[in-house]
C-alpha cells in the first residue's frame, strides 16, 4: 500500500471515528483569518442566526475583520468553537454562503444568546 492511500485511510477512519469534528477545523488561511486557534471554547453544535436585517460573516473574531457578506434571519449555522472576543466560528450550512467558514457575532445566534 503506497503512503498516499495509507493516508488517505487514516484520515478518513480520524474523521469518521470524531463524527466529522475534524472536518470542521480547517486551517486560517481556509477562512481567510483566524480560525479555530482564536478560540477560547469548544461549542461544537448546530443553531441558528437571528437578525431582522442580516448579521455579517467575518473573517476573524472582531468588527476590524472584513465581511464575507451577510448571514439572514433563519441560517443554520455549525459552531464550531466559541472566542473570548465575543464571536463564534462557524460553518454555514443554508443561505448563499452555504458551505463557508468565518465568524458571527453572538448575540446574533439563537442557543448563544444567554452564554456567560
Amino acid at each position: 500500500m503506497n503512503i498516499r492511500r495509507k493516508v488517505a485511510t487514516t484520515l478518513a477512519t480520524t474523521v469518521l471515528a470524531l463524527g466529522g469534528a475534524a472536518a470542521m477545523a480547517p486551517t486560517a488561511s481556509a477562512a481567510g483569518g483566524p480560525g479555530r486557534e482564536a478560540c477560547s471554547r469548544s461549542f461544537d453544535h448546530v443553531e441558528y442566526v437571528r437578525t431582522e436585517s442580516g448579521v455579517n460573516l467575518r473573517t476573524g473574531p472582531g468588527t476590524g475583520y472584513s465581511s464575507r457578506g451577510l448571514l439572514y434571519d433563519w441560517t443554520q449555522i455549525y459552531v464550531g468553537c466559541l472566542s473570548s472576543s465575543g464571536y463564534a466560528y462557524v460553518q454555514v450550512y443554508s443561505g448563499s454562503h452555504s458551505g463557508e467558514y468565518g465568524w458571527v457575532a453572538n448575540d446574533y445566534i439563537t442557543g448563544l444568546l444567554n452564554l456567560d
